[in-house]
Order: structure tokens, then sequence, then C-alpha cells
């Protein structure tokens, strides 16, 4: 039987034209160490582990940042159920994460999109409105400290299984695990609708306020890049055509640059707005001299033509 783990945290949404709700870039889970009882750890009875301990366990940042790519392309489902190819729960996918997941530390991110209609009008009414990925783990039970916190094993290997859209409650300032619980309860081997965790972390407003600063930051900097990037694109065109495919402004014009006769070595330490002016260099020098026609009181041809009485 698979266990998996469940992290959650809030959503960042918007909608495109044809009103399907995005998710370009949100938290879905952190590098940290949270507490779970024995019963619920992968193979815990040949770890010789006890199931009604307690252990802290280290979702270490390395394995995160390892991990993210199994985040792409991930159903995204109304509720925690684990999926496969061969049992896949059509009837509970609503969309589908995109293929940006990537470790910016401490937070795992990914965007998504969701287009069933109905899923997005109770996201929307608050009914279910946070994100929770799923994912499997091994555990290496072996101890250490993560900043200064001492935790009793890792969790490695983590492989990501799908996202899930849940109900509003137990929200946190972080990203939440909601399958390790202060009381000591908590499930998370998936098999049936009732098995829902309810685990809670402690909510601390700094903590939130630091999230949603991280948050807000992370999203410019998204915007941000995708406009100079589209700038960059958009500058490019007449030396090069339409440019596919890449995700920086830098390397777009370092593409282009090297398409018009530039070496890639001479062009590796410039920055941004050094491969910006080349580039606009390049397409002065291909626009032609602009030459002023004579004004209207001037004589091109020195002819002047006769008065007329």
């Amino acid at each position: 039987m698979t266990i998996l783990a469940y992290d959650r945290t809030g959503s960042v949404r918007s909608f495109d034209d044809n009103g399907r709700l995005r998710v370009e870039r949100t938290p879905i889970s952190k590098a940290n160490i949270c507490l779970y009882q024995g019963r619920e750890i992968p193979d815990h009875a040949r770890l010789g582990l006890n199931p009604d301990q307690s252990y802290r366990l280290l979702r270490d940042p390395k394995e995160l940042e390892k991990a993210a790519d199994s985040f792409n392309s991930l159903p995204v489902l109304e509720e925690h159920v684990p999926t496969s190819a061969d049992a896949h729960p059509r009837e509970l996918t609503v969309g589908s994460t995109m293929d940006n997941a990537r470790f910016e530390s401490p937070y795992l991110t990914v965007g998504m999109v969701i287009f069933d209609g109905p899923a997005i009008t109770r996201i929307q009414s608050g009914d279910q409105k946070e994100l929770s990925c799923g994912y499997a783990y091994e555990a290496d039970m072996t101890p250490g400290t993560h900043e200064g916190q001492p935790y009793d094993g890792r969790m490695v290997n983590i492989r990501g299984n799908h996202i899930a859209l849940v109900t509003k409650g137990r929200v946190g300032p972080d990203v939440l695990v909601h399958d390790s619980s202060a009381t000591g309860k908590a499930a998370t081997t998936m098999t049936r609708k009732d098995d829902t965790p309810t685990a809670e972390v402690p909510h601390h407003e700094e903590a939130e306020s630091a999230l949603n600063e991280a948050i807000q930051k992370a999203l410019s900097a998204d915007r941000a890049l995708r406009q100079a990037t589209e700038e960059a694109r958009r500058l490019v065109r007449p030396l090069v055509g339409e440019v596919h495919g890449m995700e920086s402004a830098d390397d777009v014009y370092r593409y282009a640059l090297r398409q018009s006769g530039m070496a890639a070595d001479s062009l590796a330490a410039i920055n941004q707005a050094g491969l910006h002016a080349l580039v606009q260099t390049r397409l002065e020098a291909m626009t032609p001299p602009i030459t002023h026609a004579p004004a209207a009181d001037e004589t091109a041809t020195g002819y002047t033509a006769p008065r007329r009485y």
C-alpha cells in the first residue's frame, strides 16, 4: 500500500479569456521539519518504528529540488485520491499542473490550470479554495539537524502524485502539512473518502506575513521575467524572426546576437542591459539612413516655373 503525504497552501488565482482558472505559480510544499506518527511513515515496521510514537521528519530541500520535475503535468483532483495510469479518477479530475515546477528555497512551486466550471465556482464561493499536493516518499531514519533544529529522519526520493482542491479550514501561515496533527491523530493512507487528514500547524502572524510577502515577491519576479522575455522576443524579431522555447530575455538576446554573427564566448559575461544595447546596435545597422525630402519651398531641380499674368 502506498502512503502519500499531503501539503496544503492557499492559492494565487487569475482567469484566462476562456474563464479557466490559472494559478501561475504557488507554493505547494516546503523544506521543513514536521511531526509524523510512526504508522504514517512508509515501511515503518521494517524501519523498526513505534507506530504510536511521533517522529520529526525533514522534507529535505535537496530532495525537493530533485523532485520538482515530478510535479509537472500532474492531475488536479477534487479530493485526495492516489492516482496512476491504471487507476485514474476521471470523475474527480478538474485540471492539471503546468510544466514550470521548480524549487525556490524553501518552497516547491508550480503553476496549474482548472478547467472545470463547477470546480471553479466552488473555489470562488470558498467551498474549495486551497491547494494541496499529494506525493510519495521514502524515509531515511538517520538523525541530524536542519537550520539548528533536530530531526529523526529525512524524506527522500520524493515523487509527485497529484494536486487536490480542498475545503477551506485549518488555515496556517505557511505550507501546511495537514497530515501532522498536534493531537497525534492523522491518516495519510488514502484509500477511502473519509481518510482525509485533519492535522494542523500552529498559526503565527509573523510567519503568515512572511509567507504572503514571499509569494508576492515570487509573483512579481515571475511577471517581470515574463515581461522582459516578451519584450526581448519583440525586439529581436527583425533580426531573427519569432523566437520560441526560451525562458529569459538574456537567452533571447544571446540567441539573436549569435545568429547575427557574434561569437557565443564573447556574450557569456554580458548582462541583460548590455545584451539589449548590442541588439539595438545591430538593429540600427540594419536601418538605412533617412533621406529628407526637399521642403515645399526648396528647389530640387533648379527649375523655376514661369510666372503667370
